[in-house]
């Protein structure tokens, strides 16, 4: 080899080495990236993994959580669609376009883009910012973030995608909708499919993902997007499955309650000796009011018992799917350089599907008999309903659609490298922080990356300190919305307006640090700072476009339970709703 040449060789890798400390980190080499994997539950409650006291088998996420953080103070927003939204963009869910569900806006918000129901092209996906650095961009699973094809995944960025588009349907192949004039439309990089005779979403949808991974050049990055519907309604697992957790739930709801609430504090993750807010009754008078779990028969507390036993079917099941993804990338010497994340899109659901738009009691009881036998499986629609979604919820407040802390907080899963290992964090985190993680992970500079010209800039937090240090503190401070209740977090305290029949329609105050239950409304002892956490909501609202509804956005009371209906029964359950409508309408600003 000649003399020159060897220079030459020198010359070169010195210059590689000097680009190499240019280059953001992480960015230096392909090789060198971290490949990202998120993985999202469908209306799964707080306490529902068994390492946070459930009795729910959930070893793989509880291996993951001892490889890695959980964050308990992780917020998200009450329902699925804005949740998804500011995942995808790291802006709040006004402003990417869901300030409501689709189907579920009020009159005066349709004229906005703010509540279009769907993504516009004003944001950036996530996706779409990996996938202009070199990152494989990958997804299966629920979308429910378009109404139109040109917001689908394959239009915003995912090179691979596998999905539902809409909010939820059938487990099976057969598809079938949640609701009267529903859809359950299924795509594969927009492209229209027929699902195969043995689907199941949560197997399939780990099949797809897992296809798609093993596809990519060996060397690339990747950033892969796995979104269960599970445990989301209808509450449906293989027949194989089904009698997994029969007799677990024998004891009822509360019991079920107490035992989570004993398991939290005994691994420290609420305080001692707090009152927990307990699911109220309906007036036995009312039509649908249960009797108390002691006063049923033996067959009522077996049928009542049964979608909660479904209900963490699913999770198991969604958790041996985890299983498989972690060992073919531990087998393929990926997981090493993997950051896995987990939460849930919002709080277990309380509500029937008579909450669902355009849905009728005639409607589901003609589409779902109930048929014992299908109960739990293809063609039944169990729900679960407001007392196990109480269970599920433990300790917090209320559920899915609310911005109670039983809505809007779920735990967050990560692993990977670098990361603390075994530890729990207090630190204070939403969803809009998660994109701002991967590019801080990634070496996306949201300020100069061309995909961001003239697109909403992210507002998220990088959360990549905290998780390799949970020692880091920060008084944060953050406001959300959704069909019309409000709520602020700062620190410990927070500050909600929640709507009837939830709610008053009154700000109350609590310190969560102490009651995590918003059992002790604080209001009058603390009114400064309540006027102020109020000032920050006004200041929110006018900056992302809060509109509030009108009419308000209300529960209608025959929502609430879907038994047979009489004539009678039909029009208490209309007065009922009709006095509602008046309190709702005056608690409305």
């Amino acid at each position: 080899m000649s003399a020159s040449l060897v220079r030459y060789k020198r010359y070169l890798a010195c210059m590689m080495s000097f680009l190499a400390l240019l280059l953001p980190v992480g960015v230096a080499a392909s090789t060198e990236r971290p490949n990202f994997i998120v993985i999202l539950a469908d209306d799964m409650g707080w306490s529902d993994l068994g390492f946070m006291g459930s009795e729910i088998h959930t070893p793989t996420l509880d291996g993951l959580a001892r490889r890695g953080v959980t964050m308990t103070r992780f917020y998200v927003s009450p329902t699925c669609s804005p949740t998804r939204s500011m995942l995808m963009t790291g802006v709040d869910s006004h402003i990417a376009g869901v300030g409501s569900m689709e189907g579920v806006q009020a009159p005066n918000q349709l004229e906005s883009i703010n509540y279009a129901g769907q993504l516009h092209n004003g944001v950036v996906t996530v996706a779409e910012a990996l996938k202009s650095v070199g990152y494989a961009t990958l997804m299966s699973g629920k979308w429910h973030l378009a109404k139109e094809a040109a917001q689908y995944p394959d239009k915003r960025g995912f090179d691979q995608s596998f999905f539902l588009a809409e909010g939820g349907a059938s487990h099976f192949n057969d598809a079938k909708p949640l609701y009267r004039g529903g859809h359950a439309s299924y795509f594969e990089n927009g492209e229209a499919v027929v699902l195969p005779d043995d689907f199941y979403s949560s197997k399939n949808y780990t099949d797809k993902i897992l296809e798609y991974i093993n596809a990519v050049p060996e060397g690339a990055p990747f950033f892969a997007y796995l979104a269960y519907t599970a445990p989301h309604d209808p509450l449906q697992v293989p027949p194989e499955w089904a009698d997994k957790y029969q007799g677990v739930y024998a004891a009822g709801p509360e019991a079920t309650h107490r035992k989570r609430v004993a398991g939290l504090t005994d691994r420290g993750l609420i305080p001692a000796d707090i009152d927990v807010w307990n699911a109220p009754q309906f007036p036995a008078f009312f039509p649908g009011a249960e009797p108390s779990w002691n006063e049923r028969s033996l067959d009522e507390r077996a049928n009542d018992a049964k979608p909660m036993e479904i209900y963490a079917s699913m999770i198991e099941y969604m958790d041996q799917q985890i299983a498989r993804l972690l060992a073919s990338l531990d087998a393929a010497g990926k997981l090493e350089n993997t950051y896995v994340i987990f939460f849930s899109d919002n709080g277990p659901n309380g509500a029937t599907p008579l909450s669902y738009p355009n849905m009728t009691r005639a409607w589901f009881h003609e589409n779902f008999p109930d048929d014992a036998v299908k109960q739990g499986g293809e063609g039944g629609h169990l729900f679960q309903g407001r007392e196990w979604a109480w269970a599920s919820a433990a300790p917090f407040r209320l559920y899915k659609g609310v911005v109670s802390e039983g809505g809007v907080r779920s735990p967050l899963i990560v692993a990977g490298p670098g990361l603390e290992r075994n530890k729990f964090s207090q630190y204070l985190a939403n969803v809009k922080d998660i994109s701002a993680t991967l590019y801080a992970l990634a070496g996306v500079d949201t300020q100069s990356n061309p995909v961001f010209s003239g697109k909403a800039q992210p507002e998220g937090k990088s959360l990549v300190h905290n998780w390799r240090d949970i020692s880091t503190s920060s008084e944060r401070r953050f406001a959300m919305e959704l069909f019309g209740h409000q709520a602020v977090i700062d620190g410990s305290w927070k500050a909600t307006r929640l709507m009837p029949p939830v709610g008053s329609g009154d700000w109350q105050l609590y310190n969560l640090e102490s009651d995590p239950s918003e059992t002790f409304n604080l209001a009058a002892e603390h009114p400064l700072r309540l006027e102020e956490m109020v000032n920050f909501y006004m200041d929110y609202k006018q900056r992302v476009g809060v509109i509030p509804p009108r009419p308000p956005v209300s529960i209608s009371y025959g929502d609430l339970f879907v038994g047979e209906c009489g004539i009678v029964c039909e029009f208490a359950v209309d007065i009922i709703d009709f006095f509602m409508s008046i309190w709702v309408s005056l608690s409305a600003d």
